[in-house]
């Protein structure tokens, strides 16, 4: 989003700019020509409107208008055409939001504290990560270069259940009420309005004095972020010093945030609406049953070639696991890594490049170099800050690599006690976010996937050490989920892997019908380390759809309830 911002305003200028050639000299009235309305909507019972502007529909084209006319062969005026009935799907969307939740003024009157608190601090958000995206470009780096995320595990929440009653299984959903700001984190002690004058001249306040006390560069940022917006309203006769601007730029991001929240409330109090179509156990079975005969069809009786690089890409979207003496044999591993620090790395390479020529260091030597680096490796430990939900990086304290290590294998033996795979899954959960520097294992949707074909080659991207560590925990396939390597070296530090299982078709048929299927989709996990079942994997895919052919047989209705009127001639010189 930080990116498309700044890309907008650019296809903007030139837009204006395009359209400046070959034109009248007289110089047109910016300001007027981008705020005209090219479609207003207007209910035909309470008389509420709202316009879309050529602004808008010009902005909305270049976000994602644009993928109509390029990647499905729509022509300009076709893809223009969807571009403004989307934008007026939004106003309709906005004005049955704000009479629902009673709702006026650009939400000026009707929110609770909480929500215009989300709002303001939403304006706050935006300006910042729109002047990240200035520094970044003023430096040369990237985001993920400057800041590292939060460490955080983010589960999943079940969304329905199975009951058992009258000698049936029926779905219960578990999600009665959803609310947009569930995971907001809201201080009450320190409300924020965005309508009050004190609150409203403290964001650019606050921010223009962030950024005096800020390094060269992000004023240099600064200044970049409102070259741009000045000319993004070249010739439209406003004011162009900095406040001003910036004023302006302040109220377009609150717009947007408050129609892109009331919105999103709309659409989440429309899902608990009795009219969504409800799930049934059938309609599970069926879809996994479809599901199955697709994978069956596409790799066993088709035979694509594809097979091997699908399993490893993307274990989450196979349903069929080939089964055949010919076939692969796919299992899963966690890779827990105690990574080298960017001196320790520089280190290794330079170890790794001396020479047992004549003259040079003989093997003995550089492998006593090598234990001694790895040796120096420390690792992170986390804990858990629950009032934050993130995993903190504890700064000082006294654990080796072994210490972990001694702690993991200790941990695992108790959970592989209880017999309890998804125990052991959580138990290995923790590890990750305890200890782990591989970012990939945070909140993946599949393990990592390594493969043995049928002349015992593996199949893997993976560094050798790495293999020949997972290709032990398999045994053969005697391998037990929970199964623990040594200590692994590699040139990225030092692994300990965990075998979390083959990869094997839940069922011996590729049709599910009977209660006992049903049963064991409701209680296999796709990943031992989540609590998500494939029961919930179908649900959910199938609830999307239902949801998604409500809301837009609700929008058919709610385009009959206004008056539509659009103004082509408004824009006719977009066509071309």
């Amino acid at each position: 989003m930080k990116k498309r911002f700044a890309g907008i305003l650019m296809c903007m200028m030139m837009l204006c700019m395009s359209l400046l050639a070959g034109c009248s000299l007289v110089e047109r009235d910016y300001n007027r020509y981008y705020s005209q309305a090219v479609a207003v909507v207007k209910h035909k019972e309470n008389g509420k409107s709202a316009q879309v502007t050529k602004r808008e529909l010009v902005e909305g084209y270049q976000s994602y208008g644009y993928m109509y006319e390029q990647s499905y062969g729509y022509t300009r005026k076709e893809a223009l055409s969807l571009t403004l009935s989307m934008l007026e799907n939004r106003k309709i969307t906005l004005l049955e939001a704000e009479e629902k939740f009673g709702v006026s003024g650009n939400g000026k009157e009707g929110l609770s504290t909480k929500e215009q608190t989300y709002l303001y601090d939403q304006v706050v958000s935006s300006l910042k990560a729109n002047l990240e995206v200035y520094y970044n470009q003023v430096t040369g780096q990237s985001t993920s270069e400057e800041e590292s995320e939060d460490i955080t595990f983010e589960g999943y929440d079940k969304t329905a259940m199975l009951e058992y009653k009258n000698g049936q299984y029926a779905i219960i959903k578990t999600q009665t009420t959803e609310d947009p700001l569930a995971d907001y984190k809201f201080d009450s002690s320190n409300p924020k309005n965005f309508f009050n004058n004190e609150d409203y001249k403290a964001i650019y306040e606050n921010f223009r004095e962030n950024i005096l006390g800020a390094d060269e560069d992000y004023q240099k940022a600064f200044l970049e972020y409102a070259r741009v917006l000045r000319l993004s309203e070249y010739g439209q006769n406003l004011s162009t010093d900095t406040p001003s601007i910036f004023d302006r730029e302040i109220q377009r991001l609150y717009s947007l945030a408050y129609e892109n929240y009331m919105i999103t409330k709309y659409s989440y109090s429309n899902r608990n609406s009795s009219n969504v179509s409800s799930v049934t156990t059938s309609d599970i079975l069926n879809m996994y049953s479809s599901k199955v005969r697709a994978d069956y069809t596409e790799y066993v009786l088709e035979g694509d070639s594809g097979y091997d690089e699908d399993m490893q890409n993307n274990l989450n979207e196979m349903y069929y696991i080939k089964q055949d003496s010919e076939a692969t044999k796919f299992f899963t591993v966690v890779n827990v890594l105690f990574k080298f620090t960017d001196e320790q790395q520089a280190e290794y390479d330079a170890i790794t490049a001396l020479s047992t020529d004549e003259g040079g260091l003989t093997s003995d030597q550089i492998n006593q170099k090598l234990d001694s680096l790895y040796a120096k490796i420390t690792p992170v430990v986390r804990s858990y800050n629950e009032n934050d939900d993130i995993y903190e990086e504890v700064e000082e304290h006294s654990y080796t690599v072994s210490d972990i290590y001694n702690k993991m294998s200790s941990l695992l033996s108790s959970a592989k006690a209880t017999g309890n795979v998804n125990y052991i899954g959580d138990t290995i959960n923790d590890f990750i976010y305890q200890y782990n520097e591989d970012t990939g294992m945070f909140n993946a949707a599949n393990n990592y996937v390594i493969g043995i074909d049928s002349e015992g080659e593996v199949v893997s991207s993976f560094v050798d050490s790495f293999n020949e560590a997972a290709i032990e925990l398999y045994n053969g396939g005697k391998g037990q989920v929970g199964d623990i390597s040594g200590l692994v070296r590699s040139e990225y530090g030092i692994h300990v892997l965990i075998y979390t299982g083959e990869c094997k078709n839940l069922f011996d048929t590729i049709n599910v019908s009977d209660q006992e299927a049903l049963e064991k989709l409701y209680d296999t996990r796709v990943n031992i380390l989540v609590d998500k079942t494939y029961f919930d994997v179908i649900y959910d895919e199938i609830y999307v759809d239902n949801y998604t052919y409500f809301e837009n047989n609700h929008m058919r209705y709610l385009r009959q309830e206004y008056t539509i009127s659009e103004y082509q001639g408004r824009y006719d010189d977009l066509l071309g």
